[in-house]
């Protein structure tokens, strides 16, 4: 500090006040005040605040405090001081623990009937969101302690609709979350649930009360039966199915983008007409299948063992620009041989102007190839991406490159311990082989 005075005076309030709000870390920030008078004051329009409450609940149990009241008057107190001035809210009880691998089930041993580190109780959200900060927010998010809240209904959603009128953004991660008393909440366009356990089993509730979402994840989402997603301004989807729901059925008219992952739905509805990008890992397409509706899809990924089913669903018939093609980590040696005709895959990969082949589909593309009868057919490959694995016989991956259209740009990415002369005898061979294709070089690992 000088000797005239706090260097930092000549700053404005609200330049320092948003210099804290992206330090946003509550111990920083109060690290911060002690370090100047120009910063305690700047700390009271602080607009972003986030608090890790497992090390400061555990800190306090080891040491025989009482942890939970003591973090719920921590937040409580932040909300009332910050006020009409905080924007942003992160409560992370996580700490990378306590995660589930599924929200529907819990092995034995993982409860724990402690409540101080249950961040979407009734109780720890009205302690920040009953203040005069619930009403202004307008970005929460709460990663809750699993084995806590994994037996526990918690009451975050009514709650949070109650209070916090003016949210935009909302994430609550590791949680049962209860529907009932939740309201309509119009402002909110982005929300968030990640590993959850949702009272909500035909997603009813979801699509009434929050109408004008346009940026939806559901990772992991437990507790659904006939799920259909109603959306009129949704735009971007990002569905990972955590159980075996009969259905999943998507109506959203302005969706352009939409990631799902699910097991082997009976009926799967995807009525999207704006919908341009679609990335689908599947482990088998159901009987019913109504797509008839995708008439803007141009991008399309698939991780999928069920291409049979899956290319004339999702790529005959349709204007699809680029295809990436993955196979489910579970595949083994022979999958993709047994799961597709190698001419069919082949003439498929010639009718797309775009395809990326992704590291393990790459890797079993070789057995698939050295069954191939015809290769010599018009070609619509103008871009192809593949990976190598190490010590792979390139000569397999002849048939591949014979489908190329003239002047196609081909990137061959070499397993990153693939020894270098190996990978110059490819190059050579490759280049010497098909001159008129224009041919990128890389690694991946």
């Amino acid at each position: 500090m000088l000797a005239s005075g706090d260097p930092l005076d000549a700053l404005p309030a609200a330049v320092l006040a948003d210099v804290l709000g992206r330090v946003a870390d509550a111990g920083d920030i109060a690290a911060c005040r002690l370090a100047s008078r120009s910063l305690l004051a700047a700390s009271y329009l602080c607009p972003r605040a986030r608090l890790c409450a497992a090390d400061c609940a555990r800190r306090r149990r080891v040491e025989g405090w009482a942890g939970g009241p003591a973090f719920r008057a921590t937040t409580g107190n932040l909300a009332s001081l910050l006020g009409e001035h905080l924007r942003s809210l992160s409560l992370d009880a996580a700490d990378g623990q306590g995660s589930p691998d599924d929200a529907m089930w819990v092995e034995e041993g993982e409860f724990d009937e402690a409540d101080d580190l249950h961040l979407t109780s009734g109780e720890a959200v009205a302690a920040w969101a009953a203040t005069a900060a619930g009403p202004v927010l307008r970005e929460v998010d709460i990663a809750d302690y699993w084995p806590q809240a994994c037996w526990r209904k918690a009451e975050a959603l009514p709650l949070i609709s109650h209070y916090c009128l003016n949210l935009v953004r909302l994430g609550l991660k590791n949680a049962w979350l209860s529907v009932d008393g939740l309201k309509k909440m119009p402002n909110l366009t982005h929300l968030t649930l990640e590993f959850i356990r949702l009272d909500d089993e035909d997603l009813n509730q979801l699509n009434e009360c929050f109408p004008c979402l346009h940026t939806l994840n559901l990772i992991g989402v437990g507790g659904l039966k006939d799920p259909k997603i109603r959306l009129l301004q949704l735009k971007t989807c990002h569905w990972e199915v955590s159980n075996v729901p009969r259905s999943l059925a998507v109506h959203a008219p302005n969706l352009v983008s939409l990631e799902m992952k699910c097991v082997r739905p009976d009926r799967l509805i995807l009525d999207t007409p704006s919908l341009s990008t679609l990335k689908l890992a599947i482990e088998k397409l159901g009987a019913a299948v109504q797509v008839d509706g995708l008439v803007s899809l141009t991008n399309l990924r698939i991780e999928s063992l069920d291409l049979s089913s899956l290319f004339p669903a999702f790529v005959d018939s349709r204007a699809i620009r680029t295809l990436e093609l993955e196979l489910p980590e579970s595949a083994s040696r022979y999958d993709l041989l047994e799961a597709v005709n190698p001419d069919y895959l082949l003439r498929m990969l010639a009718s797309i102007s775009e395809v990326k082949l992704a590291p393990r589909f790459s890797c079993e593309l070789k057995l698939c190839l050295a069954l191939c009868k015809d290769s010599q057919f018009k070609s619509c490959l103008k871009k192809l991406l593949i990976h190598v694995p190490q010590s792979e016989n390139y000569f397999q991956l002849l048939p591949l490159f014979q489908i190329c259209a003239p002047l196609c740009e081909v990137t061959v990415l070499f397993h990153a311990e693939s020894a270098d002369a190996i990978r110059q005898g490819a190059m050579s061979i490759c280049m010497q082989s098909f001159a008129r294709i224009r041919w990128q070089w890389g690694t991946w690992n």
